[in-house]
């Protein structure tokens, strides 16, 4: 994966993670989409093994890098539920932006260029996947 901008991982990943504490302090109804969203990280982390994107990313970041890279396998049995998890990713992702923009709950909107990097991101996973497929 890459070559990308390691402070933009860094923005990127701290604002999801940020979303998601707002989820956590907020009581929302279950249906919520950034509900939904903890519940997808929690089940991803779960099914597929930890990925090295975070500590990579975060390494560059530290030693002022302009770009990283990174080498993630998963087992070929795993390919198409990681497909479908960018897929479930990426429409929940969204949801999670359209309804932060809309809604008067005053939650973090993610910036236009963690929003471009989240869509380059999401298309070099899938890419790599559907060639694994293959």
């Amino acid at each position: 994966m890459g070559p990308f901008d390691p402070a933009l991982h860094v923005r990127s990943r701290d604002h999801y993670e940020a979303v998601r504490r707002e989820a956590q302090l907020i009581a929302l109804q279950p249906d919520a989409p950034l509900l939904r969203l903890v519940e997808l990280i929690e089940r991803l982390r779960a099914q597929f093994p930890r990925s090295p994107v975070d500590e990579v990313a975060e390494r560059a970041f530290v030693a002022g890098q302009p770009t990283f890279t990174v080498r993630y396998a998963i087992a070929d049995e795993l390919v198409p539920a990681a497909l479908e998890a960018c897929d479930q990713a990426e429409s929940l992702i969204d949801e999670v932006d359209r309804w932060a923009r809309g809604g008067n709950l005053d939650l973090l909107e993610a910036p236009e260029d963690v929003r471009r990097y989240r869509i380059e991101y999401l298309a070099q996973a899938r890419a790599q996947l559907r060639r694994a497929r293959r």
